[in-house]
């Protein structure tokens, strides 16, 4: 048996074990060396010799190639040892993200590995319920993690690291702009003339689709947040919102405008996928990272897939880091340790990103400009962008974005759905969302 420090296998024995590995997470048996105990606070984990089951909580392990490659690298550190056992459970997004919420609120988490958001990794970090990562960078000689990781520190130690960074582009199907001798748009005003251009409701073909549902709250929310973009705007500069602002209104009313002329409305998460993969739906405003569950579903689109240049002048969007964080009152937070160290050995976390068919890398030195030139819808949606992040752009209400955003979309829904002014509408969150700011440290 290898330990998890000995020589990774080859990609080509990777993808092997890939197609099997979401039967075979059950009866994987494992065990990687326990590490020394670690500053995490608690009794360190006892190794009284028999297997211990690590809890890797996450949304992501049925989507698409990053499940697929997640139960793979799963698979693998399990069959490499024969103490620990890896156990992926699979919670969908919405439920997670209110899951883990009121997980912090009480005080106790649950699971030993979880993943989190860019917006939860905060609000984790700030409760103390976090084991420190700091050894995973030692172990693994790593000196050029991403400066996003910035947030992630606290007291001089790091608490989160990326899995996953993804980006906001607009993501476009080339046969149906050629059918309509469309070109990407340079400008928002144009952007809305070219979805409208692709636009047929009696034939049900739509020209754009975004998240737009109450009943979908995460992904409304995290989508909408990148529509103050198109006019350089925030939502909130510290504990200020600024829902009244120019930029935010212009951005509103831009979305209105898109979902008045081109969405298929109404259409919920799985439908906006379905139609966007099967061609009814031209473009849409997707994170990269879209590309790799749109992939084996779709796969007669993924040919057709391009990425136009972001249509506003700043060409600022989005980028939200997903870091991998640790249970520190977990009674294997040890063996969780190593699964995070095995993970972010720079050829493993290499593999885990060109398997995900990810983009953007945490550690900068294992990209290989290879494997991002065979990407062909990178360029130019995703690539040469200039990049912010949640924390840029929400202030301190990134301790507090899920009830922020639930402010703002149930409000916008009334734009939406009841005939209100975006201006009547954001007046109203704007008042609710300085009471929140009040309530709130």
């Amino acid at each position: 048996m290898t330990t998890p420090h000995s020589k990774s296998m080859s990609r080509r024995e990777f993808l092997k074990t890939a197609t099997v590995a979401g039967a075979g997470l059950a009866l994987a048996a494992c065990a990687a060396p326990v590490a020394a105990p670690s500053a995490g606070g608690g009794a360190a984990a006892v190794n009284t010799g028999a297997r211990q089951t690590v809890r890797y909580l996450s949304w992501w392990f049925e989507e698409g190639k990053r499940g697929e490659t997640w139960k793979a690298f799963i698979n693998e550190f399990n069959e490499s040892q024969n103490e620990i056992e890896v156990v992926a459970e699979n919670i969908p997004f919405d439920a997670y993200t209110t899951k883990t919420i009121v997980a912090v609120q009480s005080g106790q988490l649950d699971g030993d590995i979880l993943m989190a958001t860019p917006e939860l990794a905060p609000r984790l970090i700030r409760s103390d319920l976090l084991m420190p990562l700091d050894d995973v960078l030692t172990r693994n000689n790593i000196t050029d993690l991403s400066s996003a990781h910035d947030a992630m520190r606290k007291d001089g130690h790091i608490y989160g690291l990326d899995m996953v960074t993804v980006a906001f582009g607009i993501l476009y199907n080339n046969t149906r702009y050629e059918e309509a001798n469309i070109t990407p748009a340079k400008t928002p005003e144009e952007w809305i003339e070219v979805s409208k251009a692709l636009t047929d409701r009696d034939n049900q073909r739509y020209g754009f689709w975004s998240p737009h549902l109450v009943n979908e709250p995460s992904d409304f929310w995290f989508t909408l947040e990148e529509w103050c973009m198109p006019y350089d705007g925030v939502w909130a500069q510290g504990k200020t919102p600024m829902l009244t602002s120019e930029p935010i209104i212009n951005g509103l009313k831009l979305f209105k405008q898109m979902y008045d002329v081109a969405f298929p409305q109404g259409a919920d998460i799985a439908t906006g996928q379905r139609l966007f993969g099967t061609g009814a739906t031209a473009q849409g405003l997707f994170v990269s990272a879209a590309v790799g569950g749109l992939k084996p579903l779709f796969p007669d689109l993924y040919p057709e897939l391009r990425s136009a240049p972001i249509p506003w002048e700043s060409n600022k969007s989005i980028a939200r880091i997903h870091p991998m964080m640790i249970n520190k009152d977990s009674d294997v937070r040890d063996a969780a340790l190593e699964f995070v160290t095995y993970m972010y050995q720079p050829d493993n976390y290499r593999r885990m990103v060109e398997g995900c068919e990810d983009v953007i890398f945490a550690q900068p030195s294992a990209a290989r400009q290879e494997y991002l030139d065979n990407l062909h819808w990178l360029k130019p949606g995703f690539d040469g962008v200039s990049y912010v992040t949640p924390f840029d752009i929400v202030g301190d209400f990134v301790y507090n974005f899920q009830e922020l955003g639930q402010i703002v979309i149930t409000n916008f829904a009334d734009v939406l759905n009841a005939g209100k002014s975006v201006e009547e509408a954001m007046a109203k969150a704007q008042t609710e969302a300085e009471a929140l700011a009040e309530r709130i440290e």
